[in-house]
């Protein structure tokens, strides 16, 4: 059984009781971590820009003006 971090014992069944009531436990204890507070991430905030393209016409027929 252990008392706080490093002082362990054997005990016998007829007393584990007994320092269960005293503050003993089966497992050593961990001491507390602080939580540390984490600053939120900085987010971008542009705009997405976006390109206007003109739709050229492939040549047709009618671009083919063949004169006789």
């Amino acid at each position: 059984m252990w008392r706080g971090n490093k002082v362990s014992e054997i005990v016998d069944n007829k007393f584990v009781q007994q320092r269960l009531k005293d503050g003993w436990t089966f497992e050593p204890s961990k001491p507390q971590l602080e939580k540390v507070l984490r600053k939120p991430r900085a987010t971008l905030k542009a705009k997405p820009v976006v390109k206007k393209q003109t739709i050229q016409d492939l040549p047709g027929p009618e671009d083919f003006k063949i004169e006789e």
